[in-house]
């Protein structure tokens, strides 16, 4: 299974738009995994406007989670994510700066090293 956190900033991402992007994602994802991966969900949450601030101004970047099954190359990774990337600014009207995209394998526990 393929899962994708969308994290937005309010105002900026209009929900007009996101089953688009949603498509644009799929899309990269099949393109790259294969459809046999499995379905692909989604998740969008809103950051309330003056919650989120990126260089002391208030934030219009957008972050974009993936968890993908384990064994992708890196080669591939690198692949999904400019596809991703891509994609959102394009269909977004976005820069590429204001897109966080990260992907990571299923199994990866998430220790950061915090207690």
């Amino acid at each position: 299974m393929i899962n994708f956190i969308c994290n937005v900033q309010e105002g900026c991402i209009p929900t007009s738009i996101r089953e688009n992007l949603e498509k644009g994602i799929i899309t990269a994802c099949h393109d790259v995994l294969g459809q046999e991966q499995g379905p692909i969900e989604f998740l969008w949450t809103e950051v309330p406007t003056g919650f989120g601030f990126r260089g002391g101004y208030p934030s219009t970047t957008s972050q974009v989670a993936g968890s993908i099954p384990d064994g992708c190359t890196q080669e591939k990774r690198e692949l999904l994510l400019r596809k991703i990337c891509d994609s959102w600014s394009s269909i977004s009207g976005t820069t590429e700066d204001e897109a966080i995209i990260s992907i990571r394998d299923e199994s990866w526990s998430g220790k950061t090293g915090y207690k």
